[in-house]
């Protein structure tokens, strides 16, 4: 399973006005309960939080991949925001984070949820990608961008 697939363009966000960790955590509850009538984003921002205090979810080179299981949901979900101004994530290499993919998975599908995390590490990986999503100025631009970098790891 890739990014591609459990991301909506409206689960963008373009230069997202957080200025803390706990702005940017509620930020990624708003975007993936909205219109979701089973979600609490205040359930999900608690979830969070709980899993940031077993470690940090920041990965390197300004990428953070913050991630829960949830019973309430039956398919995983997305949402992209790309900062206007990095943040202290506590990431491994000490850099600042400014693109973050918040991830939820059905509470039951650990390897799927493994999955998903291994396909954007990738993803991110691939030499431009992210200095690519970093120029792009819109939302519809970064999902085309997403979708058309997946065919390029899957041709790999």
């Amino acid at each position: 399973m890739h990014l591609s697939e459990v991301l909506d363009p409206d689960r963008i966000c373009i230069d997202g006005n957080c200025q803390s960790k706990t702005s940017v955590l509620l930020k990624i509850s708003h975007i993936l309960s909205h219109n979701e009538t089973h979600l609490n984003s205040n359930d999900l921002f608690d979830a969070y939080c709980k899993r940031e205090q077993l470690g940090s979810t920041a990965i390197g080179q300004g990428i953070m991949i913050p991630h829960i299981r949830c019973a309430e949901i039956t398919k995983p979900k997305a949402c992209f925001i790309k900062l206007a101004s990095p943040i202290d994530f506590a990431a491994p290499d000490k850099q600042p984070v400014d693109l973050i993919i918040g991830l939820i998975v059905p509470k039951d599908h650990f390897e799927q949820h493994l999955q998903l995390l291994n396909g954007i590490v990738k993803q991110f990986n691939v030499p431009g990608f992210r200095e690519q999503c970093r120029k792009t100025l819109n939302k519809e631009q970064l999902f085309k961008l997403i979708c058309t970098d997946q065919l390029k790891i899957e041709n790999l």
